[in-house]
């Protein structure tokens, strides 16, 4: 028995599925359209127009999803039938003898049991051709034992009897109950069965010529129904993203900030530190990463301030000046030395860690200061 067939019976089969889900699809909005729309009413052609749009609308994502699973379906298919197909021609029948005469039996027929509650297993048939006697065995040597068929009336053995029809495929199955005289004949038709095989072999064949093109994606049209709906999915998160920040206060409140460069906030920390005689700020080389880490110097100009008074008032001077910007001083402060005072201050770009500095309530005498790994009081 052949298990696993060649990449294009399996492409042949996908594509046939892709073609069957469409038509499904294009039949059950017809319908839909048909039961609601009169075809004497006045707006019908314009009503079936928006109807058509519609359906071609549906079909072009169907085939877009289609052809994005088509390889990686395919692929298991393959495997699985493979996997089926090498369990079945590696089986070796196990040695059996006629429990009647004793010959060495041969098997002359195989067959794969294969369902997903029981491991696979091969089937072999045995036959003697003296006392005409039969038995089956699995491959782990396991004898498949077969119950006879029972009577529904009376439980005793049914007896049975195969007849078939002259030059035909007809075979005519009778069982009869020798206790009550019950009798069950049944028909298999495998002429039919044949007939009905081809004619859907035929038919598939035929949707296969008449709408491959029309419902199954070239790779090249798949490749680009790939990159546009990445570039849909990629435009409706940004929608998204930009509604539920509409919606957030905070996200409002970040808009509202004043965003300085560095020349910005120079000239306005410049002003308001003199001010207060803090003079001569100035900027050593910043740490540009993630965010704008800029160190920073200051000259104490009021001799009576003792240095807990100079450092405690220059925090707090630099926690409400910098409150509605987009810097923060760093976590470690400032400190002094010989009236310097110097420390280290940090500067948001990312609307999110923006964000995230708002959401964060500050201490009374500190400023918070986010870092990569949550906020740092």
């Amino acid at each position: 028995m052949q298990y696993l067939d060649d990449e294009q019976h399996y492409i042949d089969l996908y594509d046939l599925l892709t073609i069957k889900e469409c038509l499904r699809t294009t039949d059950s909005a017809l319908e839909s359209f048909h039961s609601k729309v009169k075809a004497k009413s006045k707006d019908y052609e314009r009503q079936k127009r928006i109807y058509e749009m519609v359906i071609d609308v549906e079909l072009y994502f169907i085939k877009g999803e289609e052809y994005k699973r088509k390889k990686e379906t395919i692929r298991e298919w393959m495997e699985e039938a493979g996997r089926k197909q090498n369990f079945y021609d590696k089986a070796i029948a196990p040695d059996v003898s006629c429990l009647t005469c004793g010959a060495r039996l041969y098997s002359d027929f195989k067959m794969l049991m294969h369902d997903d509650n029981k491991p696979m297993r091969v089937l072999f048939f045995f036959s003697c051709k003296t006392c005409k006697k039969n038995r089956a065995f699995y491959d782990n040597g396991e004898e498949r034992i077969s119950e006879p068929p029972r009577c529904p009336k009376c439980n005793g053995i049914l007896g049975q009897k195969d007849e078939v029809k002259k030059n035909t495929k007809i075979i005519t199955l009778t069982k009869k109950c020798p206790s009550c005289g019950f009798t069950e004949t049944s028909i298999e038709d495998f002429e039919k069965s044949d007939k009905e095989f081809e004619e859907g072999q035929r038919k598939d064949k035929e949707l296969l010529e008449k709408y491959r093109s029309k419902f199954c994606l070239s790779d090249e049209e798949g490749q680009k129904y790939i990159v546009s709906s990445e570039n849909l999915k990629r435009a409706s998160e940004f929608i998204k993203e930009a509604e539920r920040k509409q919606a957030d206060p905070v996200y409002q409140k970040v808009k509202k900030l004043n965003k300085l460069n560095v020349v910005e906030l120079e000239k306005l920390l410049s002003k308001t530190l003199e001010n207060q005689k803090y003079i001569k700020l100035s900027f050593d080389k910043p740490e540009i990463g993630q965010y704008v880490i800029i160190p920073f110097t200051v000259q104490e100009a009021d001799s009576t301030r003792k240095e807990y008074d100079t450092t405690g008032k220059l925090k707090k001077l630099l926690k409400k000046t910098l409150e509605d910007t987009n810097w923060r001083l760093m976590t470690e402060g400032v400190s002094y030395r010989l009236g310097y005072v110097y420390g280290r201050l940090k500067g948001y770009e990312r609307e999110d860690d923006l964000a995230n500095l708002m959401r964060i309530k500050p201490s009374k005498d500190e400023p918070v200061i986010i870092s990569e790994k949550g906020p740092i009081y």
